[in-house]
Parts: structure tokens; sequence; C-alpha cells
């Protein structure tokens, strides 16, 4: 599947469908205006010139988030080399799946972390229930 930014410019390729998505309301989240599917690494292609991101509000920011310069969509994120460092064989890569017509996603579940009251250790919260989208519960 592959999904483009708002102008065309970026594109990213995944191999298959997430396992779920995560449309989380913790800052980052939220002010990017991502909805996250999780994939190793090498099933993720994107293709185009991006801008990255590391937030430095955390002391150690795990992710580079991408977005295109130009329409200024997120696109998906990548693991720091620092985080990576502190977690030997870490290999995970976000996708934005809002850049995905939800068509492409029925079937798929989406959680609903509560991110914004984590602590940032430990399991986290859900702030309602989980969805799965479809013709009659679109997303």
């Amino acid at each position: 599947m592959t999904a483009n930014c708002l102008c065309g410019a970026v594109s990213v390729t995944i191999n298959d469908r997430p396992d779920f998505i995560h449309d989380c309301n913790c800052s980052l989240c939220r002010k990017t205006g991502s909805a996250w599917g999780y994939f190793p690494s090498a099933s993720v292609s994107a293709t185009g010139q991006t801008v990255s991101f590391v937030r430095t509000d955390k002391p150690d920011a795990g992710v580079a988030v991408h977005a295109c310069p130009t329409c200024s969509a997120t696109t998906h994120f990548e693991l720091t080399n620092a985080f990576k460092m502190q977690n030997e064989g870490a290999d995970l890569t976000g996708v934005n799946m809002r850049l995905f017509d939800p068509v492409e996603l029925e079937g798929v579940e989406v959680r609903y972390p509560n991110g914004r009251d984590w602590a940032g250790e430990g399991p986290f919260d859900y702030r309602r229930d989980t969805m799965t989208i479809s013709a009659a519960s679109p997303w």
C-alpha cells in the first residue's frame, strides 16, 4: 500500500496493513496530526525529501518525526540513534496512517492511548474503547 503527503512530494509504502493503529492524545501525536501504525523498518519505504524533528521537551526522545517540507504533512517516524543505542535490537518505524484512505484500512483496529497522562514508563491507559474501521464505523 502506498500513500502520499498532501502535495504528493513524499510517498510512504508499507508491505502490509498494520495490526492496529494508535490514535494517541500526547502532545507529539496531537500536534503532528498523526495516528501511528508500527512496522519493522525493512517493510517501510519512504521516497521524496523530508524534514525531521526530534522533540526537545523530553530528555531521551525516541523518535525523529518526518514531514514533507512543502505541505508539512507528517509522514512517518524513525527511532533515534540514541534510542537504538539504549535499546539494542530495536527496529520500528511508525507510519502516519492518516495518509491512507480509510477504505484501505477497513478491518484494522484503532486504539486510543492516553499518552497525555502517561508518565513515560510502564503501560499506558486508554482513554476510550477501541473501534474497528469499517463502512459502518468510518474512522
